[in-house]
């Protein structure tokens, strides 16, 4: 498992080094993250996790590709970068901490692309500061998709009781209904199903209306008359178990009842809302539609926190264990 440790001025690299002093000896050694050694290890020391034996040793790609032999309760580093981290104050933007933790996404995809490790999970970083270093990517999940060379993706967030799918992401709430087309629900409620079937999942999906009480047979829009409709018509067709439109109030009610395997939210906070009022310091972020599996804190790099060493790493933890559990399966 590769796991790259994000912006080093947010909680990224504190969350990892804790998510990771709570690992099992034997997983340990099935870990490489990418980053740097040295401030890993600060970290570690400011938090107290070396009493328990815990250290981070520098290897280079030849000592991975060989086979590499790091001693018990030390994780294997790779650091694509020559030079060291400057020590500069966290809890904000820098442009040299933007580009160090884009190429350590590039380096972790890299490892997994190239067969060296089986799955991918990333630590936050700060969209701003990869837009301070020149790199213009909404994210990690656009990056991702480009580097790997995938023609879709999708956003999903796990919980043990909710599996929330975003058929949009991070767009303004009033481009929403422009964005939205009986062919992008097809994609995505498409890729889910596949996903959904590769990890075992069993269920119905659940289709949120955009409306408030699924447009009251379009006294209040028609977008579910318009696109929704047409597009669960399709998906049933194709024999994919898919039900709504279903006003979003109901929606996740009956889904934290049991009634479906997973959802889908058409725009961010329509899904994410009622998930992190349930999971917000253990939700997932799950990559769909990349050729391997990539999680993620569900969580940004909380800059107000950064340097008090108080992080929670629960998502971080989870995410870790996902990744591993959906990449032995």
């Amino acid at each position: 498992l590769a796991i790259t440790m994000g912006d080093p001025a947010g909680i990224g690299p504190e969350v990892t080094v804790r998510a990771l002093a709570g690992l099992d000896e034997n997983l340990l050694q099935d870990v490489i993250v990418v980053g740097e050694a040295l401030w890993l290890q600060q970290v570690a020391e400011k938090i107290g996790v070396l009493a328990g034996g815990l250290s981070f040793r520098e290897i280079s790609e030849s000592e991975v590709l060989e086979g590499r032999n790091v001693e018990t309760r030390v994780v294997a580093v790779c650091n694509p970068l020559p030079d060291s981290l400057p020590q500069l104050e966290k809890g904000s933007d820098y442009a040299v901490f933007g580009d160090a933790s884009f190429n350590y996404v590039k380096y972790g995809v890299g490892l997994v692309m190239r067969g060296i490790c089986r799955a991918l999970a990333t630590a936050p970083i700060s969209k701003r500061a990869w837009h301070l270093a020149g790199h213009n990517y909404p994210g990690h999940t656009e990056l991702l998709r480009e580097l790997s060379g995938s023609q879709k993706v999708g956003m999903m967030f796990w919980g043990e009781r909710l599996k929330v799918l975003l058929a949009t992401t991070h767009l303004p709430l009033a481009q929403v209904p422009k964005v939205l087309t009986v062919e992008l629900l097809c994609e995505q409620i498409g890729m889910l199903y596949d996903f959904m079937q590769r990890v075992g999942i069993t269920g119905d999906i659940g289709l949120a209306a955009l409306n408030p009480h699924a447009g009251e047979q379009g006294a209040f829009g028609d977008e579910e008359a318009v696109i929704l409709q047409p597009a669960l018509a399709i998906l049933q067709k194709q024999g994919i178990p898919v039900v709504g439109p279903v006003p979003a109030d109901v929606l996740f009610y009956q889904a934290l009842n049991g009634r479906y395997g997973a959802l889908v939210a058409l725009y961010h906070d329509q899904g994410l809302v009622p998930f992190k009022m349930l999971y917000f310091n253990d939700g997932v972020n799950l990559s769909l539609g990349l050729p391997f599996i990539r999680t993620s804190a569900d969580h940004g790099t909380a800059f107000d926190i950064s340097g008090k060493f108080i992080a929670d790493s629960s998502s971080m933890e989870a995410a870790i264990a996902l990744a591993l559990k959906l990449s032995s399966d």
